[in-house]
């Protein structure tokens, strides 16, 4: 009692205490801690209310009506801890191998359809030399499926080469 007259947040009227307005006052003027059952806007003065003398309670596009006027200290400690267990989920996941950056992924994917792109483009210089003196179109059709398969290999290569192995998921 003595540090709560001292902060200022109940008063004494002739050096006593009244329990009732000493009550009141140490609703309005003490703080919700998190352990606590009672919660912001509970009492009939909004103990613990986040919002400060003389503001106003939350309107606007994301304010719903009938909603509580705001958060209060539960509710964003509550968001936080959401918010640091995805982060450690993620941690966990990135430190297993099941988790990579988005920009290495982009980059790996850029270039292995690149180099499948420039493997496909000369299949018919490639082609075309082993083509010199054949009459029949059946193998001059598997010169170019030859061709095309090895520049499918490479791909398939390539992407396997960036996925994770089947033995680590």
């Amino acid at each position: 009692m003595r540090k709560a007259i001292a902060e200022g947040r109940i008063s004494t009227i002739d050096g006593k205490i009244d329990p009732e307005v000493a009550d009141i006052q140490w609703a309005k003027n003490t703080r919700a801690r998190a352990d606590s059952k009672r919660t912001a806007g509970s009492g009939a003065t909004d103990a613990g209310s986040p919002l400060l003398e003389g503001e106003g309670a939350a309107s606007g596009p994301n304010s719903a009506p009938g909603a509580p006027a705001s958060n209060g200290y539960a509710d964003y400690r509550a968001m936080r801890e959401k918010a640091d267990a995805e982060m450690a989920v993620r941690a966990n996941l990135k430190d297993a191998g099941l988790l990579v950056e988005r920009a290495q992924v982009q980059r790996g994917a850029f270039d292995v359809v690149r180099a499948f792109r420039d493997s496909v483009m000369v299949i018919g210089q490639r082609a075309a030399p082993r083509c010199i003196g054949l009459a029949d179109s059946r193998e001059i059709e598997h010169v170019i499926v030859d061709e095309t398969r090895k520049a499918l290999e490479g791909f398939e290569a390539r992407m396997a080469a960036l996925l994770p192995n089947k033995e680590t998921t």
